[in-house]
């Protein structure tokens, strides 16, 4: 209380002066609580939303407070004022502990569609046909994901039983099972039973990522739990061959050879999806990704223990164009990595703002809410860079399919523009060729070069509205796929 001495230094109405009290030291877990106690009873008002409507620098700094109001052991309730009415924002709940959570997944489910879309083929349906959830939540933070918004920071984990009773009862009441489960999983493969080590230090984090810039020494890395059920569960009986179909976070995976080992023996079929995402500092930056060097460590773990194995076995990385934060010459030296080693992308991700993502708040306001948000026009330390021109973009995922000869007519231009027409050549120092096959390229030949604008195109009729038929749509308007 900032007035208690002025209090007790006051004479009694009697002429007394009250003896001072002794100093009391308070403990650093009492002093947490006291805080925690005093954030449990405070709200955070952010910018309305008529102001963040308008201004860039206002909407970055209410996108950053949400964010950082993201932990149930500390955030506070937001309220945010739209006209005469305000919005009031809870804090997160507390994760479910893992007897909470098994209750939600042992119910009996049907496993199978809504019977409203018949025997309509659903290819997300016989993606996920067969497999298992083995937790929620991701701490790794990723800007362009919005996971931790919508299932939580903390890891929460079902137990072992809950997951090997799940297997036994595809086994027996599944249509159409085979023996194979196509994943066990979560938003990442590896983050099963992983926790702070201190729950102390867990309720009061304020930290976006437990994984970035570093693994937080305070995180608890051991993968032992994960590699005993993995082992547990391919040894049920009818069980053929287990998959991990969910993305491996291999800067944690690093953390123990036994379980990359275990993996990399039993559970690949042929090729493992991971996300490096990007190359070159600045982008993964914004990304909150690691650098590139994990990936390289992982990659000669995953190639030795393959071989030990007797194995041919490969990795499949994905990468994402037109990140905010990019640059050109950054997806150029991503091109040079892809054909240093060796790397030709078949399927390739062009960023698109998703609600919620601390990078759709970037592509917005160019401003980098990872970092305090200030106005005015000498504060460069939070502007970032933003693809947002359609031939930009086009150009940010032709470099990551450079052997695409569709692309070459574009790579030309881009790379003579950037100075660096010495990787255009037939040789296999270069990134491009000089020829152009007959019959490709054409869906740039009239495309606007760089800095020009699109000349207006002439006035012409309305068309008169299409009479043709409309297909039929599936359940609420929506077209079965």
């Amino acid at each position: 209380d900032p007035y208690a001495f002025a209090s007790v230094s006051q004479p009694s109405a009697e002429g007394a002066t009250p003896a001072i009290q002794p100093i009391r030291l308070v403990s650093k877990e009492e002093r947490l609580a006291q805080r925690q106690a005093a954030r449990a009873h405070t709200v955070l008002r952010i910018p309305a939303y008529d102001l963040v409507e308008k201004n860039p620098v206002l909407y970055a700094h209410a996108s950053r407070m949400l964010h950082l109001e993201s932990n149930p052991g500390n955030a506070r309730a937001l309220v945010q004022a739209h006209g005469e009415r305000d919005v009031w924002l809870n804090p997160p709940p507390l994760p479910l502990a893992t007897e909470e959570l098994d209750r939600v997944y042992d119910m009996p489910y049907a496993r199978a569609p809504h019977p409203v879309y018949g025997d309509a083929k659903i290819p997300a349906w016989e993606m996920i046909r067969f497999s298992i959830n083995i937790m929620r939540g991701c701490f790794g933070g990723c800007t362009f994901c919005s996971i931790t918004e919508h299932e939580g920071r903390i890891i929460q984990s079902r137990s072992e039983a809950s997951i090997l009773n799940e297997i036994e009862a595809i086994r027996d009441k599944t249509p159409g099972f085979t023996g194979v489960i196509s994943d066990l999983g979560g938003p990442t493969a590896n983050m099963y039973r992983l926790a702070c080590k201190d729950p102390v230090i867990e309720s009061a984090c304020r930290r976006l990522s437990c994984v970035f810039p570093d693994i937080c020494e305070n995180m608890g890395t051991d993968h032992g739990p994960l590699v005993q059920l993995y082992r547990k569960a391919r040894a049920i009986p009818g069980i053929k061959k287990i998959l991990i179909s969910s993305g491996v976070r291999y800067d944690l995976a690093l953390r123990s050879p036994e379980y990359v080992k275990e993996l990399v023996t039993h559970y690949v079929g042929g090729y493992l999806k991971i996300a490096p995402e990007h190359t070159e500092e600045g982008p993964l930056n914004h990304m909150m990704k690691p650098g590139i060097a994990a990936y390289d460590r992982f990659k000669l773990m995953f190639e030795r223990f393959s071989k030990e194995a007797g194995k041919e076995q490969y990795l499949i990385p994905y990468f994402i164009a037109a990140h905010p934060g990019t640059t050109d010459e950054d997806m150029l030296n991503l091109a040079l990595w892809l054909k240093h080693n060796n790397f030709r992308l078949d399927q390739v991700q062009t960023f698109l703002p998703t609600p919620m993502a601390l990078a759709t708040t970037m592509y917005h306001t160019e401003r980098n809410p990872l970092k305090k948000v200030l106005g005015g026009g000498d504060n460069k330390t939070s502007v970032v860079s933003v693809v947002r021109a359609g031939r930009t973009r086009k150009l940010h995922k032709a470099f990551l399919r450079y052997h695409d000869a569709e692309n070459w007519p574009l790579l030309r231009d881009a790379l003579q523009a950037m100075g660096r027409a010495d990787l255009i050549g037939n040789g296999k120092k270069h990134l491009i060729p000089t020829f152009q096959p007959a019959g490709t390229g054409r869906r740039f030949e009239s495309a606007t070069p760089a800095g020009e604008r699109r000349p207006p195109r002439p006035a012409t009729r309305t068309k008169p509205e299409s009479r043709r038929p409309v297909k039929p749509t599936g359940p609420r308007g929506k077209r079965p796929r």
